[in-house]
């Protein structure tokens, strides 16, 4: 289901798309959730961060936890089909130019969007950049979070590798991950991969799963989101 944002329809779990389309502004940010269907810091607290800013807004959740393998419920059954969704809402705003940002499973769905879209520019914080049991095995990822793919109802096998996807050399990507916390860093080096267009930002923040709320404590985040919105306009 799609609707028009509002505060209280964050907490209704029927909604998988909101948007705050705004005339005149040609900068779209398409803010994908994670598993806690938020951006990895309270929702409030995230639109503080960028409900100034001159830009329009799109909210964007998978209910079903399935790396967005699973679609948007309501609107689409697959990650093909949402990204047709994503594409006509895109037309919709009538946006120039287009920012994805994403936080763990959320950073998965701006890397991958970001790339079936061909949108400008990808913020990607702690983003798990693959899903499938041979890179994880790899990379001795064994995080229990991957339990929720598992029983995903749909799993499409050509999206399991980001470093796969078509498009993924088109949008500038810059991935924001701890460097002390060696599965962030595995999923970051294994994206660096895919181009030159792949900018990693190493950061120092505890050797945990949580840059995106350490750089939002720190205030580095609003910089970081300020700095890339000035940019795109």
């Amino acid at each position: 289901m799609r609707a028009e944002f509002s505060m209280e329809l964050l907490r209704d779990e029927r909604v998988s798309v909101m948007t705050d389309f705004r005339e005149g502004e040609d900068l779209l940010l398409i803010a994908f959730a994670g598993l806690g269907i938020g951006m990895g810091v309270p929702y409030f607290e995230f639109l503080k961060l960028i409900g100034e800013l001159p830009i329009q807004r799109m909210f964007v959740r998978d209910l079903q936890k399935s790396w967005y393998h699973a679609g948007l419920r309501g609107l689409a059954a697959n990650i093909d089909e949402a990204a047709e969704v994503l594409r006509g809402l895109v037309a919709e705003s009538g946006a120039k130019r287009v920012l994805t940002m994403g936080n763990s499973m959320g950073g998965y769905a701006a890397i991958l969007f970001g790339a079936l879209l061909e949108v400008d520019e990808v913020l990607a914080f702690g983003a798990t950049t693959f899903v499938n049991t041979a890179n994880r095995l790899r990379y001795l990822d064994f995080r229990p979070m991957f339990r929720h793919f598992k029983k995903s109802p749909v799993k499409t096998k050509h999206y399991f590798d980001l470093c796969r996807v078509p498009g993924i050399e088109k949008p500038d990507i810059h991935l924001y991950f701890d460097a002390a916390y060696r599965e962030d860093s595995a999923h970051a080096r294994h994206l660096a991969k895919a181009g030159a267009n792949v900018h990693l930002h190493p950061c120092r923040v505890g050797g945990k799963h949580h840059v995106i709320k350490k750089l939002k404590a720190s205030g580095e985040l609003h910089a970081i989101i300020q700095t890339t919105v000035e940019r795109l306009r």
